[in-house]
């Protein structure tokens, strides 16, 4: 009889770096008392400061994502290890960041973190995490995801980072005509200060035409706390220092992003020629949007990830995005040269109504039992703002 597990006070941590770098930060993970973390390959966004950037393909340095749950009372006792070996000081070295999650259930076979067993006895004081960050994250045709990316870079973002993915919904419902939909998707996620939120959001939303039948989703969630030093314009050498480092050395003396916030750079009745026209998307349309949604994201083994779809789906699910990648576990075989023989993993997330959220979750955990399926975690997460075509 599969046996759930109910835990409390958990944060999703995100891990973005350079791959020449991640493996490192990886293999420290593992001697933790981590026992699992779902690896991602990505890419980052890069652009050119000239005037001919939007006639040339974007830059896309690889990087790879490392996330994994941890209790909140050692969160940062963690990211500080991380900030020192991924030199998250440096411009450009890469981002860690936390979010809470509403609420965490597993079956009692699924790895987790030791609690109170991450201490070290010399802190690092002198790192700061920056707080009121807004998580920005648009699943899109794979086709517009560079455009979209230029739009976020633009409207003040760092460099995004994009990954593959694949969406289940619409076009599982449309039978024989589902060649129509293209199931491969690549999912864009950037993180903003709080004050910048609104018009990269708006800015992503109108360069991928979001609010269009089968455009795709754009949504936005509360980060904690993190450090933030993604590339995202390459320019030329002719200064000591260049305006992100520039904008982020203010930011910290200031305490905060608000100086930046000044009547001539805010408009908020967005007009024809007004605060976003710069941007090159003109008259800001009146769009629908929803509010105070649920997250909620499945994580189990690959082979497992098509039954638990189905049945979410079933159960009234509008619908998914499936993310593949590796789940390194500290107690994995390993090879005679040291190489870990890692599973891979699947990651299903829906974006669903409060009402809605609790029935797929109870589906998941009732397929779960009756079809005797292992390693399954559940995880809930706040969402502020949801942008999608509504019909």
């Amino acid at each position: 009889m599969t046996r759930w597990i109910a835990q409390e006070d958990q944060n999703l941590v995100t891990v973005i770096l350079p791959r020449r770098t991640s493996s490192e930060v990886a293999d420290f993970l593992m001697d933790c008392p981590a026992r699992f973390l779902l690896a991602l390959n990505a890419r980052g966004t890069v652009i050119k400061d000239r005037w001919y950037q939007a006639l040339i393909p974007i830059i896309s340095p690889e990087q790879e994502i490392l996330q994994f749950l941890l209790p909140s009372d050692e969160v940062d006792i963690l990211m500080e290890k991380v900030v020192a070996l991924g030199q998250l000081r440096l411009t450009g070295a890469g981002a860690v960041f936390t979010s809470p999650c509403k609420s965490l259930y597993k079956t009692d076979d699924f790895p987790t973190w030791q609690n109170g067993a991450l201490t070290y006895p010399h802190r690092d004081v002198t790192i700061r995490f920056k707080r009121n960050l807004i998580g920005i994250t648009a699943t899109v045709q794979s086709a517009i995801s560079e455009a979209v990316a230029r739009a976020a870079i633009k409207a003040g973002a760092h460099g995004p980072t994009i990954y593959y993915c694949e969406g289940r919904g619409v076009r599982d419902r449309l039978g024989i005509f589902r060649f129509t939909q293209n199931p491969d998707k690549e999912t864009i996620q950037v993180i903003v200060d709080e004050m910048d939120a609104e018009a990269v959001f708006e800015a992503m939303a109108a360069a991928g035409r979001l609010d269009e039948p089968g455009r795709g989703i754009i949504y936005s969630t509360e980060v904690h706390r993190g450090i933030i030093k993604l590339p995202g314009v390459t320019e030329p050498t002719r200064h000591a220092a260049s305006i992100p480092q520039i904008i982020h050395a203010i930011d910290d003396m200031k305490g905060s992003a608000d100086w930046r916030a000044t009547s001539n750079l805010i408009d908020n009745e967005p007009k024809s020629g007004g605060a976003l026209s710069f941007l090159g998307f003109g008259t800001v349309r009146n769009r629908q949007y929803l509010h105070n949604l649920v997250r909620v994201s499945c994580v189990t083994k690959r082979r497992q990830v098509d039954t638990l779809m189905e049945a979410a789906l079933a159960a009234g699910a509008p619908g998914a995005t499936t993310i593949f990648g590796k789940f390194v576990e500290s107690e994995c075989d390993v090879t005679g040269s040291g190489l870990r023989l890692n599973r891979e993993l699947g990651a299903i997330q829906m974006i669903l109504p409060q009402e809605s959220a609790q029935k797929i979750v109870d589906t998941l955990k009732q397929t779960t039992e009756e079809q005797s399926l292992e390693s399954v975690c559940l995880i809930t997460a706040p969402v502020d703002k949801v942008l999608t075509y509504l019909g």
